[in-house]
């Protein structure tokens, strides 16, 4: 009987719809000719045309080389458990749209950065800062709310809902939002304390 060990990476980004064996980790057999046909295996394949994620766990794999594999062999999976596919598409951007989007990135890191330096200086005090802004490019004194105002409150809704990758019930994106992954960072801390308490208390269900 042939040993195969099987290792998967974590996170696997991929450009074919179809997706190999060998595209998301190493195979390693005695028997090279066995070892190239389990690298060959197709078990996954995208049905979309757009940038796409999927959690596929390792026994799908398995149970496809099983499938596709006649003679007996010994399946051992030294890497993870469950990994991530990203399915990203070949299209590139034009040059002018990726000029502007970097335009617009080094416009919001440096306007922004001058806005944090003066507020600073202003002991976070924002109506001093529109103050000045206000006098330096009409030259007159501020007599009440404004432009500023409205932009600055608009900046920060838009931003608020960008970082957070939500509003109201809808996503932006389909990637997890910042609070999803805190919350699973929560609840693995707390699995992994009940654990440990559990064992020091020689609590833990287990064989006798």
């Amino acid at each position: 009987m042939n040993i195969v060990y099987l290792k998967i990476e974590r996170h696997i980004e991929v450009k074919n719809k179809e997706i190999m064996i060998e595209d998301i980790g190493k195979v390693y057999c005695d028997n090279y000719n066995l070892a190239e046909k389990i690298k060959n295996i197709s078990f996954y394949t995208f049905n979309t045309n757009y940038h796409e994620k999927r959690t596929v766990s390792s026994m799908v794999v398995i149970q496809s080389i099983y499938e596709h594999i006649e003679e007996p062999i010994l399946i051992s999976s030294i890497g993870e458990n469950d990994f991530v596919i990203s399915y990203v598409t070949e299209e590139k951007e034009k040059k002018a749209i990726t000029f502007l989007k970097v335009l617009f990135v080094m416009a919001v890191t440096f306007f922004g950065s001058i806005f944090a330096i003066m507020t600073y200086n202003e002991d976070v005090g924002v109506n001093g800062v529109f103050d000045k802004i206000h006098y330096i490019i009409i030259g007159s004194e501020r007599s009440g709310a404004g432009i500023l105002e409205l932009t600055y409150a608009l900046g920060i809704a838009l931003g608020i809902i960008i970082f957070f990758n939500h509003f109201g019930k809808k996503k932006l994106t389909k990637d997890p939002t910042p609070m999803e992954i805190e919350m699973e960072k929560y609840e693995a801390d707390i699995c992994d304390t009940l654990i440990k308490e559990s064992s020091r208390k020689d609590e833990t269900i287990d064989i006798t």
